[in-house]
């Protein structure tokens, strides 16, 4: 900081540019880095969900999971 205080003022100013400048690419870096992320995790979901649908499991959904395909009888199923 002792540094920046001998330099001319023109020079502050350009080192103080730069560093805004580096600090609002930073920030739209990481907003675009979220976006990439959302989407990522977006289409792994579809992936999963349209092997799912193709190749239903054998495994039954666990406790507070929702299942596409429900084997387990309820309330409302008619019984043969």
């Amino acid at each position: 900081m002792e540094q920046q205080a001998m330099l001319p003022e023109w020079e502050s100013q350009l080192i103080d540019d730069a560093i805004t400048a580096a600090e609002q690419r930073l920030d739209e870096e990481k907003g675009k880095a979220h976006k990439r992320a959302v989407q990522l995790a977006r289409e792994q979901g579809y992936h999963r969900l349209a092997v799912e649908i193709d190749r239903p499991s054998r495994h039954h959904a666990g406790p507070g999971q929702l299942s596409l395909f429900p084997t387990d009888p309820t309330l409302f199923d008619v019984k043969d």
